[in-house]
């Protein structure tokens, strides 16, 4: 028994209405005239369909022409006229030209890798060789931009993947706060709603968390015991004793699934009542990265809740983290 899978890119509302998008193209062939550009028209009209302004691709040979087009895009032009996108195709590989990757990562202020890892593991399902691909995704200012690989089944793959997360990235981007009201970010300390029978907050965040917050939160009349978990960032890991601080980066679905993976958890323990958040951003030696709340009539049902909800978030929810050391260095853990 066989079956297809359909890579065409779904198509959503127009939310791209009045703002740029640009596809640049890396190929020395196309760039000299030795070969033809097929993948650009696809990027264009696949971003033309949520309504993004996108002109011909830009095609540009391999290496430094590449930096100088992101240069241009994301440096020299004005505030205003920046693209909100930018998406890159080919010189991601490991050919001695292939250097998308290090033209783009010195321009983003922020890295996404939670969208390149989603990228190869798709990739992955058709073809060995996606693994092979350098690209990396962040941000700079208003501007997302993301590597693809050259071949046409990479950007589809790409496209795929990128698809139903577009509208949720440019939100965040321009700081729109549309998320569902059934888990909503606050500012710290303040109760988020969240679906599921006794879940009282559910979020990601790049607040410093409030452990006390948390469990005054989940604790009522009712309740006769009440446990917190205070996930703490220690100076040592892997055989290291020079780790200097963490940085934390979401997938941009991370909240959602963690809602979803506590109220899983509330199922299991209806008499409980839950407070989870998993912080964000930058985090220095001794600041709390994830704190659980839970309170219940009895001691061993909150202890038994409490521990279930740490071990699901740690095993289920798309949060990756880079360890920096005092020597120099660092790793990526989780991804």
């Amino acid at each position: 028994m066989s079956s297809t899978q359909d890579h065409t890119p779904r198509r959503r509302s127009d939310f791209g209405a009045g703002r740029r998008a640009a596809v640049v193209i890396a190929s020395t062939a196309a760039a000299r005239g030795r070969a033809s550009d097929t993948v650009g028209p696809e990027l264009v009209a696949w971003l033309s369909g949520h309504g993004y302004e996108c002109g011909e691709p830009v095609v540009v040979a391999d290496g430094a022409p590449v930096a100088e087009e992101l240069t241009r895009l994301l440096v020299t032009l004005p505030d205003a006229e920046r693209p909100r996108f930018v998406i890159t195709s080919g010189g991601t590989g490991i050919n001695p030209d292939d250097a998308t990757p290090e033209a783009t990562a010195p321009l983003l202020e922020k890295q996404s890798p939670g969208i390149m890892h989603s990228l190869w593991a798709h990739g992955l399902q058709h073809l060995p060789e996606a693994g092979m691909s350098r690209g990396v995704a962040g941000v700079r200012g208003r501007t997302f931009v993301v590597n693809l690989p050259g071949s046409p089944g990479g950007a589809r793959d790409g496209m795929q993947v990128l698809d139903p997360l577009l509208h949720h990235i440019q939100a965040q981007i321009e700081d729109v706060r549309d998320h569902p009201d059934d888990h909503r970010r606050t500012p710290a300390g303040e109760v988020v709603p969240s679906s599921g029978p006794g879940v009282v907050a559910a979020r990601v965040t790049g607040d410093r968390l409030d452990a006390q917050a948390a469990e005054h939160a989940v604790t009522t009349a009712q309740t006769g015991a009440a446990v917190t978990f205070r996930g703490v960032i220690r100076d040592h890991d892997s055989g290291r004793d020079d780790v200097e601080g963490l940085t934390y980066t979401a997938h941009p679905a991370a909240e959602e699934i963690l809602a979803e993976t506590v109220a899983a958890v509330a199922a299991d323990h209806p008499e409980a009542r839950i407070w989870c958040a998993h912080r964000t951003g930058e985090l220095e030696v001794g600041d709390e990265a994830l704190v659980v709340a839970v309170a219940a009539a009895h001691r061993g049902e909150a202890f038994a809740c409490c521990a279930a909800v740490v071990d699901a978030v740690k095993a289920e929810v798309p949060i990756w983290k880079q360890q920096h050391y005092a020597a120099g260095g660092h790793d990526w853990i989780g991804l």
